[in-house]
C-alpha cells in the first residue's frame, strides 16, 4: 500500500470533512428529500383527479397560488424554491389532516387532501421552520 503525499492527505481530509458536514446538515434538516408523492388518503401517491393548488416554499415562507378554496379534494403540489429541506402539513383545529414527504431544494412533491369548509393552517414541520414564518392560513367555503 502506497502512502499519500502530505498535500494529497490534506485534500483527502478536507473532502472527508466537507462530506461529514453535508451529511450532518441534511440529517438536521430531516427526511430524505426524495420528492416522491404522498397522499393523506390511502398513501397511493396518485393524483385524486380533484382540484390542484401549488404551495411554494422558500426560506422561510409559504405562498399558495390560490387563496379562495371551496370544499373538495385537492392535490397540493409542494414546490421547494428554498435552500433547505421542507415539508408541508395541513392542519385543521389543531389536528393534522395531511403531511407531505420532505422536499429537497429544487424538488417538489404532491399531497392529496380532502378539505371541508373551515379554516386551515399550512406549515412546514421541519424543526424551527414554522417559528421562522413558514405558516399560512386559508379558509375553505
Amino acid at each position: 500500500m502506497s502512502q499519500l503525499s502530505v498535500p494529497a492527505a490534506r485534500r483527502l481530509a478536507r473532502g472527508a470533512a466537507a462530506l461529514a458536514i453535508s451529511a450532518a446538515f441534511l440529517t438536521a434538516c430531516g427526511g430524505n428529500g426524495s420528492g416522491t408523492q404522498a397522499s393523506a388518503t390511502a398513501g397511493s401517491g396518485s393524483s385524486s383527479g380533484g382540484q390542484t393548488i401549488t404551495a411554494t416554499e422558500a426560506d422561510f415562507s409559504i405562498t399558495l397560488d390560490k387563496t379562495q378554496l371551496t370544499a373538495g379534494t385537492y392535490d397540493i403540489k409542494v414546490v421547494n424554491k428554498g435552500h433547505a429541506t421542507h415539508d408541508l402539513v395541513v392542519d385543521k383545529d389543531g389536528k393534522d389532516i395531511g403531511k407531505s414527504d420532505t422536499v429537497a431544494p429544487g424538488n417538489s412533491t404532491t399531497l392529496t387532501v380532502t378539505l371541508a369548509s373551515g379554516k386551515y393552517v399550512l406549515f412546514c414541520n421541519i424543526d424551527g421552520h414554522r417559528a421562522s414564518g413558514m405558516e399560512t392560513t386559508v379558509s375553505v367555503s
